[in-house]
């Protein structure tokens, strides 16, 4: 699942802030304001190349790791009850996909967020 605001939520924001919107608030500095806005456009435009592949790669790994199907929100929070229930603790069946899908799902985030941060992560 992607971050909250995704790019199109992005994108708007912008706009408003760009039109001077006097109901968005701003920090007093305009680098970092320029900063912030030039990596959300950034954001913005890496999901708009990737268009919907992360969440329906994400979708289809919840599935196959809890064995039913579902919306992706409600995937998400059956893995988490599975976690907190201790069905993935160590040495319990389906520990390492649970870690791989978890471990794929932070780099396609970061990958849409902050690339720069992986390097030579795959």
């Amino acid at each position: 699942m992607r971050d909250r605001p995704n790019g199109a939520n992005l994108l708007a924001l912008i706009g408003r802030i760009e039109a001077a919107d006097p109901s968005v608030s701003l920090p007093g500095d305009e680098v970092y304001t320029q900063r912030m806005l030039a990596h959300a456009k950034a954001i913005a435009e890496r999901q708009e190349v990737l268009g919907d592949a992360p969440e329906q790669q994400e979708l289809q790994s919840l599935r196959s790791l809890l064995g039913k199907d579902g919306e992706l929100a409600d995937l998400n929070r059956a893995l988490a009850m599975a976690i907190r229930g201790g069905n993935f603790d160590p040495g319990a069946t389906g520990v390492d996909a649970a870690r791989r899908h978890l471990w794929q799902t932070a780099l396609d985030r970061v990958r849409e967020s902050n690339p720069k941060a992986l390097k030579d992560q795959t």
